[in-house]
């Protein structure tokens, strides 16, 4: 199964702050104001790509 969520092209908010070690409150605050967040439906996640050349603009 851990293979398989590497080839995710989304993953869902609680999965960025297991792997960013986050809170879901600035996750979804840095989600605001950046643009690796995707709504489907009701549903929102974030753009796995867009998120990690985000976080390697950061460093």
């Amino acid at each position: 199964m851990q293979a398989a969520d590497n080839d995710k092209i989304l993953i869902s908010v609680k999965e960025a702050c297991e792997l960013t070690g986050l809170s879901e409150k600035t996750m979804r605050t840095l989600m605001k104001n950046n643009t690796f967040m995707v709504r489907i439906g009701r549903r929102t996640l974030i753009d796995k790509k867009k998120f990690q050349k985000w976080i390697d603009r950061q460093s």
